[in-house]
């Protein structure tokens, strides 16, 4: 009896992961497709979460999306978070200079989580949606986090075969590797449309009192815009000084015990 309500619970929770922005609703059929369960399993389950409000049915499409109950948790998790408050102005004072989106990321797993992200006067689709994970091997936040790692933890983290998603998308161990001791040293990674075409991000570091890079920063924008603003030196002085900032809050939060 236990090994089912596990079961069902690892199932709740599987169903929970696959709503994304790209696929904000889903039918009974596809989710059965998706997770390689029976549709009377996920009509049971989705009956359930429904009444506890995590998802929601709409009565004319019988489509599933996610409940008011899943925005509440999320409330929760963000303010457990102790820096993601404070990091905010940051952020915000970041695309005010530099006139392109930013963000702040961690390391979830073996993927890229975005707790936030503050916009752009002129923004470009840029696929990264808070919460949604996004590889570690072709993107700028994933790279700068990954370059402070020890070389066991970072093979550990990376798959066999890295998937490839432009052109420049860097597919072997070895080349990523060699990326990784350039950032290590200069302490940011310019990522050229590695992850998305026609996008450039660069990315820095955000330790804590150990001095762990435990997020980073980045800023991401549309090639023609990037390479010039990348020709001044202020531009990534700017980014580097808000990694810097944000590490500095963290370190005295932990001074003061908070």
């Amino acid at each position: 009896m236990r090994d089912q309500r596990d079961s069902s619970l690892s199932n709740a929770l599987r169903v929970l992961k696959i709503f994304s922005m790209d696929k904000p609703e889903l039918g009974i059929t596809e989710i059965a497709g998706i997770l390689q369960i029976s549709k009377s399993t996920v009509h049971r389950l989705l009956s359930t979460m429904t009444s506890e409000g995590f998802v929601y049915k709409d009565p004319i499409t019988n489509l599933y999306s996610l409940g008011t109950s899943v925005l509440s948790l999320t409330n929760i998790v963000r303010t457990q978070i102790p820096f993601l408050k404070e990091s905010t102005p940051i952020l915000n004072l970041l695309t005010e200079k530099t006139g392109e989106t930013s963000h702040l990321g961690i390391l979830e797993r073996k993927h890229i989580i975005y707790l936030e992200k503050i916009e752009c006067e002129f923004p470009v689709q840029l696929h990264t949606h808070l919460g949604k994970r996004h590889p570690i091997h072709s993107t700028s936040t994933g790279q700068i986090i990954l370059a402070f790692q020890n070389e066991g933890y970072i093979h550990s983290l990376l798959p066999k075969e890295l998937d490839r998603y432009t052109p420049r998308t860097i597919t072997s161990h070895y080349e990523l590797l060699e990326k990784l001791d350039v950032i290590r040293s200069q302490y940011y990674v310019i990522c050229d449309q590695e992850f998305l075409e026609g996008i450039i991000a660069v990315g820095v570091p955000v330790f804590n009192e150990k001095d762990q890079v435990i997020a980073a920063i980045s800023i991401a924008g549309p090639v023609h815009r990037m390479k010039d603003k990348l020709k001044n030196p202020k531009f990534l002085e700017d980014i580097k000084l808000a990694g810097q900032k944000i590490s500095e809050m963290i370190k005295e939060r932990k001074k003061k015990g908070i």
